[in-house]
């Protein structure tokens, strides 16, 4: 005969399994499949006391129900209101420098935020927490006491070994945790593995793309529970804290939306071709050259095996290699900023425009492609453009967000199998050498534009470690970069016959191998020479169908309207501003776009996706840093008229943009620079 406490547990399983097949299946077939290996649940048959075993080592001193109470208890009392955590700073004035149609209201609105807030990245934590990661399911018991008796708006429980979980369904009724929660009209997720214990290679990019769905909360106040303390969850949660300033980073708005748009316009219309292949070959051994400075210590190997590899440069380091005789096979780019033509309209060699192939995104500016006689686009992922002009399997993916990001996603796309990366560095070994000296960047051709934008990217510098250990220099936006090229080299090194070699002497890029002069020279010497013209000319597409060019447009205006007014419909509900309150208006909002917008109109909705995240944040964080509940009123009253009037007049002013015949060179967009003509991009 059973035992009363097991059969209740017994009970209690069927239960929740009950519950998760009628509402959860993905859970429900997990709990079905999983059963105790390494894990032996112990339950007192006269205590009642729960107790979980990791083969010989007891996880709960032999009590998890007394465990879990001072779990929780030292949590709460080391993360209390008024305690604080330090995150993000919070968008302060004249951060978005340029004033065109969203920045300007971005700064009309930041100009009004009191002169007293707290513009660090030190938040008090209010009275509730806007959202709460548990790493570690355990048996559930510190999971159901802190939805039960602290105010969470948001509950991420993630798990990456789903024997735990199987066992929280002997002990824990998740029910009624999923019902507390509901009842508050908040949000939980549960992120279980299956079919075995998740790396942190496989489980990060899953809790990643479950977490941006939370914004504004991540990354701005979002707090991490380790259940035990387990070392486990530490490299996860450290890369998902590092992970904060790459996420902002990416956002991007309406202001660099419409112009991409308007330049990829000019180029569809102007007939240049899509990057398209069938049958390539992939065994070509690739070098991919950035403008870092150890490109000028290592030079000759590329100029030593020049004939025996495709040689793609990114962005201006094209200006290092042809210093030193050297003309590239594939040229990349990315930026839609009118710069791009500035560098390459500085370079005199009438090979490279002749015979060197521009890859390069839609969105670039048209008179970079005037530049080449042989010149192909392509589309980047997480854009509405990839929706417009091409197919699924065309897309380019982690282009972004610099020029050495293109070139390494140009060769993964490809399908190449060994890629070199020479001068990709993301940082320097001294303050004042973060380029090849041979580059553009200590030219005497060099724009006061350029130089303006050198002195704002390297104020603020951080330390970092180098691919030999040694101490090196590095700012944000290489470290974002960086951390874009491990993405790519992550996904590469699962594939197949994929190698990832860096030749560059900068900071450490994980996923790749370092090698020397010497093992360069020992894989290069018996390559033949490779014939790179028959390569390139497979590259080159058939031009975008022109009689479609109107009607996407008209697609895209339509679809604008719909996502802004479904947008603005939310925004009426907004009625309270305490904090409390306008999380949860910031984070139905979110959901809205993320769970409304973007499952309607699929990467339509990119277009509008950055703007809304900026405007979400900055209510989320002034909401924190403002602490006079009156002045706070005021601010967030004036963010939500700001905020309504964007999204009114931005359909008026799409169509004032696109509604001209393509291609238009009297078109100021495309002839004058956005840095000395503000004006031109306002309205």
């Amino acid at each position: 005969m059973s035992h009363p406490r097991a059969t209740g547990a017994m009970a209690l399983k069927d239960k929740n399994l009950a519950f998760f097949e009628k509402h959860h299946q993905p859970l429900y077939q997990t709990a079905l499949t999983e059963s105790f290996n390494h894990l032996t649940l112990n339950i007192d048959g006269d205590t009642g006391k729960v107790d979980l075993w990791d083969d010989r080592v007891s996880l709960y001193e032999g009590d998890a129900h007394a465990f879990a109470e001072k779990e929780v208890e030292k949590y709460r009392q080391h993360f209390s209101p008024g305690s604080s955590i330090a995150t993000i700073t919070p968008p302060v004035p004249g951060e978005l420098g340029f004033h065109r149609f969203f920045s300007k209201r971005m700064h009309e609105l930041t100009q009004k935020i009191p002169s007293e807030s707290d513009l660090s990245a030190n938040y008090t934590i209010p009275d509730f927490y806007p959202l709460m990661v548990f790493f570690g399911c355990g048996v559930g018991i510190h999971i159901d006491k802190m939805v039960k008796e602290t105010q969470i708006l948001n509950v991420v429980i993630f798990e990456p070994d789903p024997e735990y979980f199987f066992a929280s369904l002997y002990i824990t009724d998740w029910e009624s945790i999923f019902q507390e929660v509901q009842k508050k009209g908040q949000k939980i997720d549960l992120l279980i593995a299956s079919g075995g214990i998740a790396t942190t290679e496989v489980s990060a990019p899953a809790l990643w793309n479950l977490l941006i769905n939370y914004g504004p909360s991540y990354p701005l106040c979002s707090l991490f529970y380790n259940h035990i303390n387990s070392a486990t969850y530490q490299p996860l949660v450290d890369s998902i804290r590092e992970d904060m300033h790459f996420f902002l980073n990416q956002w991007g708005y309406y202001d660099d939306e419409i112009n991409q748009l308007n330049n990829a316009l000019h180029n569809i219309g102007a007939g240049i071709s899509p990057l398209e292949f069938s049958d390539i070959d992939t065994s070509l051994p690739t070098i991919i050259v950035g403008a870092g400075p150890s490109f000028d210590m290592r030079v000759n190997e590329i100029t030593r095996y020049r004939d025996k590899v495709l040689l793609i440069s990114c962005g201006t380091s094209v200006h290092s290699l042809l210093a030193c005789g050297l003309v590239p096979d594939i040229h990349v780019e990315i930026e839609s900023h009118m710069l791009t033509h500035e560098h390459l309209s500085n370079i005199i060699n009438p090979d490279f425009f002749k015979n060197t192939l521009l890859i390069a995104a839609l969105q670039v500016p048209p008179n970079v492609f005037s530049l080449f006689e042989r010149r192909t686009y392509f589309l980047k992922d997480s854009t509405a453009l990839a929706t417009m002009f091409t197919t699924q399997e065309n897309i380019v993916h982690r282009a972004t967000p610099t020029c050495t990001n293109t070139g390494i996603a140009i060769a993964t796309h490809f399908g190449i199998q060994d890629i070199f990366l020479y001068g990709m560095d993301f940082g320097f070994p001294e303050r004042t050498q973060h380029h090849s000296k041979t580059s553009i960047y200590f030219s005497d051709k060099m724009s006061d534009a350029i130089q303006s934008a050198i002195k704002r990217n390297f104020e603020s510098l951080v330390e970092t470690e180098s691919v030999h250990g040694e101490k090196m220099y590095t700012i944000p936006m290489y470290n974002t970069s960086r951390m874009s090229a491990e993405q790519s080299m992550k996904i590469r090194s699962l594939q197949a016959n994929r190698r990832n070699i860096t030749c560059s002497e900068g900071v450490k890029i994980c996923d790749t191998e370092y090698w020397t002069p010497d093992d360069i020279h020992s894989y290069f010497a018996e390559k033949p020479d490779k014939n790179i013209s028959e390569f390139i000319d497979t590259l080159i597409g058939t031009p975008f169908n022109q009689k479609e060019l109107r009607a996407r447009i008209n697609f895209l205006d339509k679809s604008l309207k719909e996502m802004a007014t479904s947008l603005l419909t939310c925004l009426k509900h907004f009625e309270h501003t305490d904090p409390e309150s306008i999380f949860k208006t910031c984070h139905n909002l979110n959901m809205h776009l993320m769970t409304g917008i973007f499952p309607k109109y699929g990467n339509l909705a990119f277009f509008l996706r950055g703007s809304v995240w900026h405007y979400l944040n900055i209510a989320a964080a002034h909401t924190l840093s403002i602490n006079d509940a009156n002045k706070r009123t005021e601010f967030i009253n004036e963010w939500k008229s700001n905020f309504e009037g964007f999204l009114k007049d931005l359909p008026e002013h799409f169509h004032s943009i696109t509604s001209k015949n393509y291609p238009d060179n009297s078109d100021p967009w495309i002839r004058e620079d956005i840095v000395s003509n503000e004006h031109l991009y306002a309205e």
